[in-house]
């Protein structure tokens, strides 16, 4: 058999952080791989096999059979290893209290960690920490998951996804059985298959796929008793220092080029890379190509951070970062502390390029990602004027995205519905406005069944009464972006009811730039680049640009648009400088799609 070759799915704009420890020492976070209850335990300098053994209550060559790392190598801090776990912390509240503090989710069927995580925007880790035992890569249908209410809209889908990514990872570190891969959009099994040199047979044994792959869902690949082995060799040419040019020609340095230190997760000190790092920065090296083409003197520098603090520290006292002109990177805000110091003391601009940063560090800093509360400004034109608006539910609603849609509406009046199944399209026929103004449904549904039976409802009574040559005022529709994730959604009726949505990202590949983008990433690469391409490639056309011809404070307040998703950056009362534009979609019944 060959060697196996671990290429770690990777997402960004967030990570997963290990839940804090209980006071008595024990970590926060147990769950189940292969069946069994482990806690994942980072060990601190100081500790010991030995330690370990006495706080966990496990013999010390359990340890050693659990974690053959460290039965080869020793216990080195920072390393995340497995205790099994006979004791699953319970919840020490009231049932009153627990009523209070949670919402009780029952799991339906074809759910997913990821997807419930979404559905209310909560992070990953906070769902482990509040179900102990927890297995992101399996739920069961009818199983009960606490919902902590107070955590609830707080976390992006792209956080979420990073989450899951950091959980794969970590995972896999602690797993003797399997390597777990997390699916992104458009994965086949067959692609996965050939990735890890397995057969479909053995993938599909392990895992529940009867209805097909899922963005999000984690998959559990057999390791069949082989280690892995060396990480693709391509990509290692960038441990702290320039980039190798194996990926692309695009480096021919000039004594007055401007220098781009770009500072990525590419490894985590174990051989693994993770691919979606990998597709960012490939990304950048067509943005930075490009730039050169046009007279632009650009220079770039990859770094390998490892996600490791002590590692970003080595990699600022190197020369070769010290002559940096902007530093895109870290991916992480764990790690953008460390080099935002370095930021103020120097002036250097720093691109956090995924994540959306919390502290306010200074206009050194600057934001691509969305800031979370200029989210839905856009859609307050879509509600002025003389129109008819009806707020639509069904079973399941978006609270926080009724929530946000009622702040914008302020006194203008509306008609509020909930649509059940069963109920006759006639009921929302009475709700349109037979002539003049337009019709707005503001869908609230917060699930895919809710969402799927309303629009169809809709078509079918735009249907009707166009078949009767009944007049009635156009119909527009409002929803959220999650519905591009939702798989048995028609699309053709996004195009006929004139959906509109917010997103932090749009790439649609009907659009010249994307597609010219997607033409010289194919030739260069040999596949279809993914979002991570797409934003790599921003980031370096944007901040590459700006720093060649020194116009930062030219950048701020302008309409910034590399491929299709518009950039705004502002800096308020000194803080961070974030990019304050969510890009609106529209579908028209054109069949055209519009992102402003």
């Amino acid at each position: 058999m060959r060697k196996w070759i671990i290429v770690l799915t990777a997402v960004m704009f967030s990570v997963m952080d290990i839940v804090a420890g209980n006071p008595d020492g024990k970590s926060g976070e147990v769950v189940r791989i292969a069946g069994i209850d482990y806690y994942l335990h980072t060990v601190t300098s100081g500790e010991t096999v030995y330690s370990l053994s006495k706080l966990y209550g496990v013999t010390e060559q359990k340890i050693y059979d659990d974690n053959p790392s460290v039965r080869n190598d020793g216990l080195k801090a920072g390393e995340v290893v497995r205790l099994v776990c006979n004791d699953i912390p319970e919840h020490n509240m009231s049932r009153r209290k627990l009523r209070r503090t949670f919402i009780q989710h029952i799991v339906q069927p074809g759910e997913t960690a990821y997807g419930i995580a979404k559905l209310y925007s909560i992070a990953i880790n906070t769902l482990i920490e509040d179900n102990p035992g927890l297995d992101p890569s399996y739920l069961q249908a009818g199983q009960e998951l606490l919902i902590r209410k107070s955590e609830v809209d707080k976390t992006s889908p792209q956080q979420i996804m990073a989450q899951m990514d950091s959980f794969a990872f970590t995972l896999s570190e602690v797993s003797n059985e399997y390597v777990y891969h997390l699916v992104e959009m458009g994965e086949t099994l067959y692609g996965i298959s050939k990735q890890y040199d397995v057969d479909i047979a053995d993938i599909e044994a392990v895992n529940d796929v009867r209805d097909g792959l899922k963005a999000g869902v984690l998959l559990k690949i057999p390791i069949c008793g082989e280690e892995p082995a060396a990480v693709q060799q391509q990509y290692r040419g960038a441990e702290h220092g320039h980039a190798d040019n194996e990926l692309a020609d695009v480096f021919n340095r000039t004594s007055e080029a401007v220098d781009i230190s770009m500072l990525m997760p590419l490894s985590s000190g174990d051989n693994a890379v993770r691919s979606g790092f990998v597709e960012f920065y490939e990304g950048a090296l067509i943005a930075a190509n490009e730039l050169r083409s046009q007279g632009l003197n650009v220079n770039m520098s990859l770094f390998d951070t490892e996600h490791s603090p002590e590692a970003i520290s080595k990699i600022i006292r190197t020369e070769a970062f010290r002559t940096s002109d902007v530093i895109i990177g870290p991916v992480y805000e764990d790690e953008i502390g460390t080099v935002m110091k370095y930021s103020e003391r120097t002036g250097i601009p720093v691109v956090s390029p995924l994540a959306e940063v919390d502290k306010q560090y200074g206009t050194t800093l600057y934001q691509m990602a969305p800031a979370s509360e200029y989210r839905y400004g856009k859609l307050k034109t879509l509600l002025e004027g003389d129109k008819n608006i009806v707020f639509i539910t069904s079973t399941v609603t978006d609270m926080e995205f009724e929530r946000q849609i009622k702040g914008l509406i302020g006194n203008t009046p509306y008609k509020y519905v909930k649509y059940l199944k069963g109920t006759p399209p006639e009921q929302i026929d009475t709700l349109v406005n037979q002539r003049g103004s337009e019709n707005v449904f503001v869908v609230l549904a917060g699930d895919e069944t809710g969402v799927d039976m309303i629009l169809a409802a809709l078509s079918s009574v735009q249907n009707n009464r166009t078949a009767r040559s009944l007049s009635m005022g156009n119909i527009e529709v409002i929803g959220t972006s999650k519905w591009t994730r939702y798989r048995n959604l028609d699309r053709n009726l996004f195009f006929k009811l004139n959906v509109s949505f917010v997103t932090s990202y749009h790439a649609d590949r009907g659009c010249e730039a994307v597609v010219d983008f997607d033409r010289r990433y194919i030739e260069a690469f040999g596949r279809i680049p993914t979002l991570y391409s797409y934003r790599g490639y921003d980031a370096v056309k944007i901040f590459g640009t700006i720093a060649a011809t020194d116009s930062w404070t030219v950048l701020k307040g302008v309409v910034e648009t590399p491929l299709q998703t518009p950039y705004i950056f502002r800096s308020l009362n000194d803080g961070n400088t974030d990019n304050v534009d969510w890009p609106l979609v529209t579908y028209g019944s054109d069949y055209t799609i519009t992102v402003k």
